[in-house]
This record gives structure tokens, C-alpha cells and sequence, in this order.
């Protein structure tokens, strides 16, 4: 099942679900306070049921992962970014096991591994942030999160 919405896309497997949302404006002052977001687009896609509320980088999701699980977080931050130092890299990145950390975690949860990578895509500044349910599967488990980051396409800035 492919997805689409505020110019990213991604083909889903089998079992997987997926929500691209943009806070509200009215939100972001709160958001702010909390070190979230603000308006811009923020993908979750998880071979697990998404809780209804979660943070940008996967809180109240993160905390009912099992060793199974796997989330990804595509996160927008301002356009202004884009190409800078930390988003000087040109495309979606391709992700190895060790690039994969339990300290690489937001909060540290047993088990769980992290990796994240800032990237450009036309003129947009990105995030992935990927949570593993077992760090010690990461080899296996990252071929899939490449697979689907493979599919994944985001449409150039205006």
C-alpha cells in the first residue's frame, strides 16, 4: 500500500502502517515548549499499531515496541536548512547496522536500538530517526527499514 501526503511517499509492506501528519498551528506554542516540532511534515511508519498521540520522535510509540517491532520517524525541519552542514548529505540515506546504538536512543528503553541521519532532498532538511525493538537483530532488521526507505520519495521544495 503506498501512502502520500505533504509531498512524501512511501510503499508499505505488508503489515505495516504509516501516518504523515503537520501539527496544527495552533499547537506549536505548545510543541515548542515540549522540544517537539512545529509545522512541519513528520512521517511515522511501524510494523506495529501507531498509538493515536505520539511525539515526533516516536514517544508513547518507542515505550510499546516488542523485539519485533520497528519504527521510522521522517522528520522536516525548516527549509533553510537544507544543504547545510548538518544536512549536507543529498538524499535519502542507506542505513548499516552500525550505525545502530542503544545510545542513540531519545531515552534508553531495554533492548531498543537507535540510529539517526540528517539529509537533504530538494530543497528540503530531513531527519530519519529509526527505533529497533531488539538491537541484537539489527542486521537482519535494517535490510528492511532500507527496503522501505528505498520506496520512500519526497517531492522538491517550490
Amino acid at each position: 500500500m503506498r501512502v502520500e501526503s505533504h509531498g512524501i511517499s512511501t510503499e508499505l509492506p505488508p503489515g505495516w502502517e504509516a501516518e504523515i501528519t503537520v501539527r496544527p498551528e495552533s499547537e506549536e506554542e505548545a510543541a515548542l515548549a515540549t522540544g517537539e516540532q512545529t509545522t512541519m511534515p513528520v512521517a511515522h511508519l511501524a510494523n506495529f499499531p501507531l498509538p493515536p498521540e505520539r511525539g515526533d520522535f516516536g514517544s508513547n510509540a518507542v515505550e510499546i515496541m516488542t523485539a519485533d517491532d520497528v519504527l521510522v520517524c521522517l522528520i522536516e525541519f525548516d527549509r533553510g536548512s537544507a544543504g547545510t552542514a548538518l544536512y549536507a548529505r543529498e538524499g535519502i540515506p542507506v542505513l548499516t547496522p552500525d550505525a545502530f546504538s542503544p545510545e542513540s536512543m531519545q531515552r534508553a528503553l531495554p533492548g531498543q536500538s537507535g540510529a539517526q541521519e540528517f539529509f537533504s532532498v530538494g530543497g528540503r532538511a530531513f531527519c530519519v530517526y529509526v527505533v529497533l525493538g531488539s538491537h541484537t537483530r539489527r542486521a537482519e532488521t535494517v535490510e528492511i527499514v532500507n527496503q522501505l526507505l528505498a520506496t520512500t520519495q519526497i517531492t522538491p521544495a517550490d
